[in-house]
């Protein structure tokens, strides 16, 4: 992909964790599907949607890939796919630290981006032709089962990281036990409570700064979306239901709308505009309208009709607010913008977050511009 984009080209940069980069083959993710159906529509531009999802990542790894990317590709619009279900769990072991956090991005800067062979763009290394030699490396070590078996590494198809020869659509699937699924719905289930959402320190100062960058984003002009995506136990009531139990919380007590009115109120406070938020929980179920599960049932993920259905409802956001085509896809329904009040003490002065934030969507430019 040319980091210059044509005049025709209408092109969208899409950054997440798992639940972005799909644990589908690449044309059955929500960024394939909402490409594919936004380009039917007959706009006056083609509509690529870059995939910058990138496994197991959460807002410190988003703010850097931003710095990156939006240097390093001409782009039109951004989506932030924000997975509720470990997106703050994974961050609460990672000092919110603004000092540490810069040199990290001028090291990029530097360096380059630290995912560079599982991206599109080869910038691991100062030499493009390095970046293409480990590719290949990695490419090899994937493929060839003679190769793995003499270095003893593990067998991909064993660990189940492979496609599923009973569904070809999955390309890294990794089922889980009952007892690693129970795990990862147990711990799903903190978001969801007030005592446990609060409980840390480090989650909430970088949520401020992740939602202050999309702020400084759409000072520059860029439409900008925010998607909340809920895990299967907050719109599962059977898997929620165990879930909670399995966290010594009662099942009742579980407030699935708590992260978007915290979302809600962060945005408030950054300046980033409500309707820019959409939260996916009340728009997901235990099924598709076509009745297949929404979720993969063997790991966490959406399945391929569960990324088609999501990838449908963007259709319908996007073509309404950013090319003014209303009726397209399907609606997702809409809570009420209600605000959750942030416990004293929990969140960084604001002008430093938004000089921070400014200075990441500057990147290596080493400033940003109005």
């Amino acid at each position: 992909m040319a980091k210059k984009k044509t005049d025709k080209e209408y092109r969208i940069l899409v950054f997440g964790d798992s639940f972005t980069y799909a644990v589908t083959k690449p044309e059955y993710a929500f960024c394939a599907v909402l490409e594919r159906r936004l380009n039917a529509l007959g706009l006056d531009r083609h509509v690529r949607v870059v995939n910058l999802g990138f496994p197991s990542t959460s807002f410190p790894d988003y703010l850097e890939r931003v710095a990156f990317w939006t240097q390093a590709l001409e782009y039109d619009a951004v989506i932030f796919n924000v997975y509720l279900g470990n997106d703050f769990n994974d961050v609460r072991n990672i000092p919110y630290n603004p000092i540490v956090f810069q040199e990290k991005l001028r090291d990029i800067c530097q360096f380059g981006e630290p995912y560079g062979v599982y991206t599109l763009i080869p910038h691991q290394y100062p030499f493009r032709f390095m970046d293409f030699i480990k590719a290949q490396v990695l490419f090899k070590l994937q493929n060839d089962k003679a190769l793995r078996r003499m270095l003893f590494l593990p067998d991909l198809e064993t660990l189940g990281v492979l496609p599923n020869a009973a569904d070809p659509r999955y390309r890294s699937l990794l089922p889980l036990t009952p007892d690693q699924m129970a795990s990862e719905m147990r711990s799903s289930m903190k978001p969801f409570y007030p005592e446990t959402m609060f409980a840390y320190k480090n989650d909430l100062p970088w949520y401020e700064l992740f939602l202050a960058t999309a702020t400084r984003l759409t000072t520059l002009g860029k439409p900008v979306l925010v998607m909340l995506s809920p895990p299967l136990c907050a719109v599962s009531p059977i898997v929620g239901d165990k879930a909670a139990r399995d966290l010594g919380k009662d099942p009742a007590q579980a407030d699935f709308a708590l992260p978007g009115r915290i979302t809600r109120e962060l945005a408030r406070q950054v300046g980033f505009p409500q309707e820019n938020i959409l939260d996916l929980t009340p728009c997901l179920a235990g099924e598709t309208p076509d009745g297949h599960g929404t979720y993969s049932g063997q790991d966490t993920h959406w399945s391929p009709e569960g990324n088609a259905w999501v990838g449908d409802m963007l259709t319908g956001w996007i073509a309404a607010r950013w090319f003014d085509r209303k009726g397209a896809g399907t609606a997702c329904p809409s809570r009420p913008w209600d605000y959750e009040p942030i416990p004293t003490g929990l969140l960084e002065p604001m002008d430093k977050t938004a000089a921070l934030a400014a200075t990441i969507v500057a990147g290596c430019h080493g400033s940003a511009t109005d």
